[in-house]
């Protein structure tokens, strides 16, 4: 049935007492401004091959028939995607303008898709125009799917791209971090979010003290729990007096793991860190270097293939092409594995207790006597480098 005939079609049968699309009995009362007051209202539109489009039913409605205007109740709806259920719609109470042209919902408003683990679009009030396919929020729209929440001050729904657009103030939050952008469009079939920055982050700890997180952008996916910080990006830990500095950088909020594929760049108190990547696995605390490790603390480095930190008992082990150099006496030690700790003041100090190591040092050469030679020998020259 053609929407635009509805008001036709609704005085007729309520003249000739059939039951059709749009009300199941005669009105309870007419007001001078022809208004009738049904039972329930039931709307259903087919899309161009026959199949159902959508459709709004409420148990109780007044339709003013001189301007095409219908005030229902706890409505309830259906969108459809190729004739099959995408979405369940409902709200508080609903105007259905010019027989389903426009129709604006409000009051507990939610569109919540159809399948085992729907996600959730909610918001005080929206308005409808199902032959554009569009859906627009403007009060308190939100979505909520898996862990994740997203808020902003409007949104827009294509339903024919499955994109919600918000706008204005958005704000991603999950059980661990709490992401401020100033828009983001997420799709609903694959749960893809993109949002460009500036992105500011705070992540918050058991022990009330907060992390923070900034970056150009953000990209991610709401199902799987990822979210990509986009370079550059600033990672600031105050508890461990710490500051990261990197490229492209992934939260794995269901891992709770931060990794990044890219060269970054670390302070942690006194000591700078670099790798070509990293992990972090915040629940186990440690943090992996797996490639490129470069450790540089006062008077001393390191260079490994892979280091691996573990802040619980504050152990350090440097694997693989182990160069340790330490500028006094120009010493040089290398070994496939050195194990190390973090002591008070934020150094870490190696040990090889079992390995096998090989230390170069620059030995300075005696002081030279009053007579011009040196202590011990009639030769002035310099030792050699002492290797042990």
């Amino acid at each position: 049935m053609r929407m635009g005939r509805l008001a036709s079609l609704l005085l007729i049968a309520l003249m000739g007492g059939y039951a059709l699309s749009g009300c199941t009995r005669t009105p309870e009362k007419k007001t001078e401004t022809q208004q009738f007051v049904f039972q329930s209202l039931n709307l259903r539109q087919s899309d161009d091959k026959g199949r159902p489009a959508w459709s709004l039913i409420s148990p109780e409605a007044s339709y003013d028939l001189e301007r095409k205007i219908a005030q229902v109740k706890q409505p309830r709806g259906v969108i459809y995607a190729k004739g099959k259920p995408q979405y369940n719609i409902s709200a508080t109470s609903g105007t259905v303008i010019n027989d389903g042209e426009v129709i604006q919902l409000e009051g507990k408003v939610k569109i919540q898709a159809v399948g085992p683990k729907p996600s959730v679009i909610s918001g005080d009030r929206l308005r409808w125009i199902p032959s554009r396919q569009r859906i627009s929020i403007d009060r308190r729209p939100m979505l909520v799917d898996r862990s994740s929440r997203l808020t902003a001050d409007t949104a827009l729904f294509l339903l024919d791209q499955d994109k919600l657009e918000l706008r204005g103030r958005t704000r991603l939050v999950n059980s661990t971090i709490d992401l401020q952008v100033a828009q983001a469009d997420w799709f609903a079939a694959s749960g893809v979010l993109k949002a460009p920055g500036p992105v500011k982050g705070i992540r918050r700890l058991k022990n009330k003290q907060e992390q923070t997180l900034t970056a150009s952008a953000l990209e991610g996916n709401t199902r799987t729990e990822v979210i990509d910080a986009l370079a550059p990006v600033r990672f600031v830990d105050p508890s461990q007096d710490a500051v990261f500095n990197g490229q492209r950088t992934r939260w794995d909020s269901a891992r709770q793991r931060l990794s990044t594929a890219l060269p970054f760049v670390a302070q942690i108190g006194n000591q700078e860190v670099r790798g070509q990547s990293l992990e972090l696995q915040l629940d186990e605390k440690w943090a992996l270097i797996p490639a490129g490790c470069d450790l540089r603390q006062p008077g001393e480095g390191l260079t490994a293939n892979d280091c691996l930190y573990n802040w619980a008992d504050q152990s350090v082990r440097a694997r693989g092409n182990v160069v340790f150099r330490r500028e006094a006496n120009q010493q040089v030690t290398r070994s496939e594995v050195l194990n190390g700790k973090v002591d008070g003041k934020g150094l870490a100090v190696f040990t090889t207790p079992g390995g096998r190591v090989k230390s170069q040092l620059q030995v300075p050469p005696a002081k030279e006597s009053p007579t011009g030679e040196s202590a011990g020998s009639r030769s002035p020259r310099s030792r050699p480098p002492v290797t042990f």
